[in-house]
């Protein structure tokens, strides 16, 4: 009969085959990824968040591009032009303003104001322009022919404030006449 002799460390091998396969199978799989695939991954990694920074780094860059811009457009106004645009257009409804505004008006044409009342105007016919807002004001005057009537209307159009006639009612019979005038503000109505 033959008889085999295997060495030691070949029978602790064939005891333990399944366990130092598995052994050498994570050595292999660390050392795998520990020089392979994690410089890899990291490389990746770093391109797209070079590539998320670039991206922020154009969108910043437009934006200060916009406000540069906004900047020269801003310092081209001439200041006394924004002065006079926010006088005619002020920020709130400034209603004694309104008041003195059509007493100058009716006394420079030689007519009584009867009435005056206030109200938020409609949106029809505003421009889309963002804060824009619009007051109604109706005027009862009378005392006055037609002329000075036109003369009221007059003074009312050279004062800076802009007003838009919305409607008139003339009775010449007792010469009293009504207007409804709309007048802006920027910002919301009170």
């Amino acid at each position: 009969m033959i008889t085999l002799t295997r060495s030691k460390s070949a029978v602790w091998i064939a005891r333990h085959l399944l366990v130092s396969c598995l052994v050498l199978f994570l050595v292999l799989l660390a050392l795998g990824y520990a020089f392979l695939f994690r410089p890899r991954i990291a490389a990746v990694v770093a391109a797209d968040r070079t590539a998320l920074l670039d991206e922020e780094r154009r969108s910043k860059q437009a934006y200060l591009a916009k406000l540069d811009e906004l900047g020269k457009r801003y310092d081209a106004f001439d200041h006394e032009d924004v002065d006079r645009v926010r006088k005619m257009i002020p920020a709130d409804e400034d209603v004694p303003g309104l008041l003195a505004m059509l007493e100058a008006s009716a006394v420079a044409s030689d007519v009584q104001l009867t009435a005056i009342n206030f109200a938020a105007s409609d949106t029809t016919g505003l421009p889309g322009i963002q804060g824009l807002s619009a007051v109604n004001v109706s005027v009862s005057i009378q005392h006055g022919d037609y002329g000075r009537f036109k003369l009221f209307l007059d003074a009312l159009e050279s004062n800076l404030r802009i007003f838009d006639v919305r409607s008139a009612s003339i009775n010449p019979g007792s010469a009293t006449y009504s207007l409804t005038i709309r007048t802006y503000i920027w910002g919301k109505l009170t």
